[in-house]
């Protein structure tokens, strides 16, 4: 929650206000949002204008729908005469002062940023799991992690939070360093790795290392920088901080390390969790390799709030999921689907195959799902991964290559999804195991035919032994398929 008060401290000099309500700086906003359909009574609503839609034009409906005002550039006629607009010469820059302004007031909150070029959500909701059981914590909603939603998320504080875990995302060298000047720069920073994402906008792989760097280069030295040992880009940021260095990993480096890793790839590890000579029994629900290290990293950071092992032990066994990442559903004819459809990179997409391919022989061991053959085939439904730029081609090309010796069959659903193709079959995959439904990702009616033509294979070649995997860039909207596959 916030007040108008803090609006007009955070911009002052900056705003006029009208309404027919006497100027009350004591009005209290419940929460700040910038899609009306998330409005409720007592919120502000956060009028930006994008490239598609002006925030605008949905001024009067916000105020039907309970809003007590709005953060705009222009002024509606067609509202209330007490609706309260506060009219500002930019949207965003007023929304990120006032999240400066309410997150200053906030003394006993620790703010732990997360970033890297995968795992940001899984992790924070890792995380915020684990140090809820130390007290109470905010998390970022959803992905809201860029110039609008960070702020968003600050102005949900409320006194009684300790602890806020904030995802932060980042598309250009130099936009981590600025959330963290002109908003709120964290008192931890958590990075889960350093990958070929969004390489549209940074231009290079080694754009993108310096780009998620920032975060730790902007810690004080009371700062804690909890850093995956097990990526040699992330450990070297170690030399980049003033911070503690806090490392998690597999590796013997690691202060936070899972050893004895033994159970079901696909359906949870378990492993020895150690820090500092106590070791703790922990059963994940989380699948493949990926889990173990977004479980590591919510240890970290419980270690680092000096919770006790056995607390986060209890933590990490309760973590599921996160919606669209790694889901085990039921798939078509008794098989079992892997939702993994949130978004996709290389790295992620290969990660998710290779625990496809190593449960080859231990998924039925999971309880509560088909029994699957040994000789249960993989089969790979993967759509476009955009933002790739001048990368895209070689992008899907090499995921193709790898893909080969990891699944049985691949069906790629999209425009570049061709390469997929191109790669697999250069690799040795047989072309009878691959089928590929050319489509525009910007022509809905002809991605959701290709994505239909795709579901109906699946529905007449698929056995109840088989894993299929559904994964594809956010925009390529993947989850479509699964009332398909039903």
């Amino acid at each position: 929650m916030f007040t108008l008060s803090d609006i007009m401290q955070a911009n002052e000099g900056k705003f006029r206000i009208q309404s027919s309500l006497p100027l009350e700086p004591k009005l209290l906003f419940q929460a700040a949002h910038h899609d009306s359909r998330q409005i409720e009574a007592g919120d502000l609503f956060v009028a930006l204008k994008g490239a598609r839609v002006d925030g605008h034009s949905f001024l009067s409906a916000v105020a039907r729908a309970g809003a007590l005002g709005a953060l705009c550039t222009e002024p509606s006629s067609d509202v209330p005469e007490q609706f309260v607009q506060i009219i500002v010469p930019s949207v965003v820059e007023a929304l990120q002062a006032t999240a400066r302004v309410r997150a200053q007031r906030q003394k006993n909150t620790i703010f732990i940023g997360i970033t890297g070029s995968n795992g940001k959500t899984s992790t924070k909701d890792a995380v915020a799991v684990v140090l809820s059981r130390r007290a109470a914590t905010l998390k970022t909603q959803a992905s809201y992690n860029n110039e609008i939603g960070y702020p968003l998320t600050l102005l949900r504080l409320e006194a009684q939070h300790r602890y806020a875990v904030l995802e932060m995302g980042a598309q250009w060298v130099g936009e981590l360093a600025g959330l963290c000047r002109t908003i709120m720069c964290p008192n931890w920073a958590i990075i889960t790795n350093v990958g070929a994402a969004h390489l549209e906008f940074f231009g290079s792989p080694e754009r993108v290392l310096l780009a998620k760097t920032e975060l730790v280069q902007a810690l004080t030295s009371e700062g804690i920088a909890i850093l995956n040992y097990d990526d040699v880009n992330v450990r070297a940021m170690s030399a980049k901080t003033s911070a503690r260095v806090l490392y998690y990993g597999c590796g013997k480096g690691a202060e936070v390390r899972a050893q004895d890793i033994g159970g079901d790839i696909l359906f949870g590890h378990s492993f020895t969790l150690t820090y500092h000579g106590q070791r703790q029994h922990i059963q994940l629900r989380l699948p493949s390799e990926h889990g173990v290290t977004i479980a590591l990293a919510a240890a970290a950071a419980g270690c680092a709030a000096e919770l006790p092992l056995d607390e986060i032990g209890v933590a990490l066994e309760q973590l599921r999921p996160t919606k669209g990442r790694g889901e085990i559903k039921s798939g078509p004819r008794g098989s079992i689907l892997i939702d993994d459809s949130y978004n996709a990179n290389r790295q992620s997409i290969l990660a998710i195959a290779k625990a496809m391919h190593e449960a080859r022989n231990v998924v039925g061991e999971a309880k509560g799902m088909i029994n699957q053959a040994p000789t249960g085939r993989r089969w790979a439904v993967l759509g476009d991964i955009f933002e790739l730029g001048v990368y895209a081609q070689a992008e899907h090309y090499a995921t193709g290559e790898a893909l080969a010796e990891k699944v049985d069959y691949l069906l790629a659903i999209g425009e570049q999804a061709r390469y997929y193709v191109e790669g697999a079959i250069a690799a040795g995959m047989a072309q009878q195991h691959i089928y590929y439904f050319s489509a525009d990702p910007e022509n809905k009616t002809q991605l959701e035919e290709a994505k239909h033509a795709a579901a109906d294979l699946l529905m007449q070649e698929v056995r109840s032994s088989d894993l299929i995997l559904l994964k594809g860039s956010r925009g390529m909207r993947m989850e479509t398929m699964l009332d398909m596959l039903t």
